[in-house]
């Protein structure tokens, strides 16, 4: 062990700096999110509570959230920011799976909040190894979308399969609502 010698001649143990605990709440995410995407793959199915709650913090906020069929196969929901519009298609068959969708769509209001971007550089390969280990069929579909896109995708893929009370203070962050539901 270290050791230094006081002014007074007494040996004492040199101490480590203390760390920062200032790490952002991304910083968290990275690194419980693996934990938690084994623990609850498949992907844990969410309640009808989270779900209303999420729509209601969209519907707070100005979006107008619709459920309606939608034609286009295999499309299980949009949000288009000119109209400030998230629609969930009626094809899902579980809260899971709703939750999915507007969690993900939720993630493009975020991103429009914010102006692009809601993670850090350095977190993207980490999200990208964790979708394409726990989530094969999830990044198979990002390189469907344009390479310009990637990002969002990866993003809203990404956050859509976090627990309900991350994505809640998730959309807190991004786009400043502060309803509790």
């Amino acid at each position: 062990m270290p050791f230094s010698v006081d002014s007074g001649g007494v040996p004492r143990l040199r101490t480590m700096p203390k760390p920062s605990y200032q790490c952002s709440y991304w910083i968290l995410i990275a690194l419980t999110t693996p934990i938690a995407l084994l623990l609850s793959a498949p992907l844990k199915a969410q309640t009808w509570e989270a779900i209303d709650a999420l729509r209601n913090k969209l519907t707070s906020s100005g979006v107008k959230v619709v459920q309606r069929d939608c034609a286009r196969r295999g499309l299980q929901g949009s949000y288009h920011p000119k109209s400030d519009t998230l629609t969930v298609c009626r094809n899902h068959r579980n809260a899971a799976q709703v939750w999915n969708t507007l969690a993900h769509e939720a993630t493009h209001r975020m991103q429009a909040c914010s102006g692009g971007s809601i993670t850090q550089p350095q977190h993207h390969s980490m999200m990208s190894r964790v979708l394409r280990r726990e989530a094969r069929q999830e990044w198979r579909s990002i390189m469907a979308y344009p390479r310009s896109q990637h990002l969002a995708e990866l993003e809203a893929r990404y956050t859509a399969r976090l627990p309900a009370h991350d994505v809640l203070k998730l959309f807190d962050r991004y786009c400043g609502t502060t309803i509790r539901a």
